[in-house]
């Protein structure tokens, strides 16, 4: 390796571990590892993984919640030469039988109590989180942290990442070890190169937090990553940023959203603060220049093909009518072309197409989808590639990019991929259904939500919403979910015979003012029924009983949030947002806002005074 040369990620870590041994390079809840603690325990786990019979040209799939075992074991997945795959605990069972048929995977890190994975045939060898002591680990694999005995080529896969997929079958995308090195390195012009605390408001299944993950690791930085837990409470992220003064945040806009209007406010420690995986609005701009005025807002762009983002836009301007995905990164090169690949003029919209370094090397076993996608460049040397987006842009006569909406039916819904035809796919596939169209739209906050359309099977009556959320989450990822299922009788055509979208899309209620469905007597209370209007505000559609599952009826975890602010709004103090996790149901909480209305009046029957409860546990905001 020469002086121009520079390290792969794995080399620059291991040397960042050398130079400042001590210095903190995680925090997840209560445990904290330095650098030589963590590379010391990467090593411990490779030879585990080894010994599994890990090695180039297989995959290590990690099903576990976010934790330092999960980080770790990326990096010792790293030294052994295969590729990871994050696996979601809550990934339906279906999709991940069908990943794991579809995966070269020699081993799966995981838990014992994973009744999905146990339930499975042929499951690669489990190793239980639960024997994966860290402090042993490092011990093992002290003295090999500095000197990883098997090199690997910057060509071999790193990654095993999955998209949703127009047919309904996901498809793993293959990113190689030198193109994530590739799209982390030029990143300093926009991180900046000071001590840092890197805070990633997403999980490890989510491709968008790599680049900020191994830039930190590769300079020295302390990465600060949330627990399932904090990540899904904004109160308790809030204190997260604060306690440990993060300087840097990678966060989804929606989210991004949800944390600038809490009542706790973010630390003015943070320098940077990166958006990306959705469409960023002017009004969040906004938002953010009116909270954090001296820290730096980015806006990146890129589909998990282009690894991790491919475009930056710099301080957009919120005065702008859409907020630029910018300027292709040191590396990456853009192109909007027509439908015979020839670039179109500045101002006309065309089909983005990336093309450079950070094209990735394609789809897990599919050529044919790898082929499509993945296109001969008219632009550069024998053998480059372009990968075609599917989104549409413009330049303007800046030279900045501006996204304007997909060609096809696939739209981002929280950071992640979703494709229209992979939730129709989910729902025809139940037996009383004939026919399904999802559409996409936005409601009142700008959050996209998607509403499906159905048609009964020959001779059967279309299942209760209920049943069919029940059916979907078995198919779909959560993101992927419907908020509301309408039934008609016959789907409504265009004059050319194809169904009509914009005019199904006409028909989703506006967000708000939904009318609940009629309940059992005993359940019409004045209570009950105020909270089932609130309820049918929050989710979108008024299909909710009073015993019903708020997670399963539509609900999340950021809905949730939405739930909490609409009921403090009516009985000022009565619950904690952390509460509604376990309160998911109408009754539940019906119960527990009329036992403390009375505990705190006396009986009387008089409300009790306003009190605020932002958050889950009884912490006071240091504002």
């Amino acid at each position: 390796m020469t002086d121009t040369q520079p390290l792969p990620l794995l080399d620059a870590f291991l040397a960042q571990a050398a130079r400042a041994p001590h210095t903190t390079a995680l925090l997840i809840g209560d445990t904290s590892l330095s650098y030589r603690e963590l590379a010391d325990a990467s090593a411990g786990l490779a030879e585990l993984l080894r010994t599994a019979g890990a090695g180039i040209g297989t995959t290590v799939c990690i099903r576990l919640e976010q934790s330092a075992v999960a980080v770790v074991a990326v990096l010792a997945t790293l030294r052994v030469g295969a590729a990871w795959s994050a696996l979601e605990p809550d990934l339906p069972v279906a999709r991940l039988s069908a990943l794991l048929k579809d995966t070269d995977c020699a081993v799966v890190i995981g838990t014992r109590d994973d009744q999905d994975l146990a339930l499975l045939p042929d499951t690669p060898p489990l190793l239980a989180a639960e024997d994966l002591d860290l402090a042993a680990l490092a011990e093992a694999g002290a003295g090999a942290a500095e000197d990883p005995a098997h090199p690997v080529p910057e060509t071999a896969p790193a990654y095993l990442i999955y998209t949703s997929g127009s047919s309904g079958t996901p498809k793993g995308v293959l990113v190689s070890r030198g193109q994530l090195a590739d799209s982390v390195r030029p990143r300093g012009t926009v991180y900046g190169t000071g001590t840092s605390v890197f805070l990633m408001a997403m999980r490890l299944s989510f491709d968008g937090m790599l680049a900020g993950m191994f830039w930190s690791f590769s300079h020295g930085h302390t990465l600060l990553l949330p627990t399932a837990r904090e990540l899904r409470l904004a109160p308790e992220f809030v204190l997260l940023a604060r306690r440990h003064r993060a300087t840097h945040l990678i966060v989804v806009p929606s989210y991004y959203r949800l944390l600038l209007a809490g009542p706790g406010r973010l630390p003015d420690t943070l320098r940077v603060v990166v958006v990306a995986g959705e469409v960023c609005t002017p009004e969040l701009v906004a938002g953010h220049r009116a909270q954090l005025p001296g820290a730096r807002l980015v806006n990146e762009y890129g589909p998990t093909e282009t690894v991790v983002s491919c475009t930056v836009e710099d301080r957009p301007d919120p005065a702008s009518e859409r907020v630029p995905i910018g300027h292709p990164w040191p590396g990456a090169t853009a192109h909007v072309l027509d439908e015979t690949l020839r670039d179109v003029g500045t101002g006309e919209t065309g089909e983005l197409y990336i093309g450079g370094a950070f094209v990735a090397l394609g789809y897990a076993g599919a050529q044919a989808a790898t082929a499509e996608r993945f296109v001969a460049s008219p632009f550069g040397p024998a053998g480059s590639r372009l990968y075609r987006t599917g989104d549409l842009a413009r330049r303007d006569r800046n030279g900045a990019l501006h996204y304007h909406g997909r060609s096809d039916q696939q739209v981002k819904i929280r950071g992640a991929r979703v494709e229209l035809g992979d939730v129709e796919a989910a729902i025809e596939a139940h037996p009383a259904v004939d026919q399904a169209v999802v559409v996409c739209t936005e409601a009142t906050t700008g959050a996209p939500t998607l509403t499906a359309f159905l048609t009964p099977a020959p001779g059967r009556t279309a299942p209760d919403p209920r049943e069919l959320r029940r059916h979907c989450r078995d198919h779909l990822v959560e993101q992927a979910l419907p908020t509301s299922f309408v039934r008609m009788e016959r789907m409504s055509l265009t004059s050319s015979g194809k169904v009509d979208r914009a005019g199904l899309a006409a028909l989703v209620p506006a967000a708000g003012g939904q009318s609940p469905r009629p309940e059992n007597e005993e359940d019409r209370t004045d209570l009950h029924g105020t909270l089932r209007t609130v309820w049918a505000d929050v989710l979108g559609h008024p299909d909710a009983g009073t015993d019903d599952n708020f997670f399963g009826v539509g609900g999340n975890s950021l809905k949730i949030l939405e739930l909490y602010s609409a009921l403090d709004e009516r009985w000022p103090g009565t619950v904690r947002a952390g509460e509604l996790f376990d309160l998911t149901t109408i009754a539940a909480q019906a119960r527990a806002i009329e036992e403390r209305l009375q505990a705190a009046s006396g009986d009387t029957g008089e409300q009790a005074p306003a009190a605020p409860a932002p958050c889950s546990v009884p912490v006071a905001y240091e504002l």
